[in-house]
């Protein structure tokens, strides 16, 4: 019985988790807009597990912004 207990707050914690994750990078997101200088993101990479980096195209910031995505918060063809 504490077994099933412990496995059921795992997997609790687990979904939670994911919950959360996804509002943050829908919140980082932004509908493609950068939060810091207001312009669109611009992909420029994929990683290994099919996250995708975008960077802000602000032409001041010298060390730009950036962010990766890995739920489907972003819908663009890249």
């Amino acid at each position: 019985m504490l077994g099933i207990i412990i496995g059921l707050c795992i997997l609790l914690v687990m979904i939670i988790g994911m919950i959360w994750c996804r509002a943050y990078e829908k919140k980082l997101w932004n509908s493609g807009i950068c939060a810091k200088c207001g312009t669109e993101w611009e992909y420029y990479d994929t990683d290994s597990h099919g996250g995708r980096g975008y960077k802000c195209k602000c032409e001041k910031l010298s060390d730009r912004y950036r962010c990766w995505i890995s739920y489907s918060v972003d819908k663009r063809d890249i």
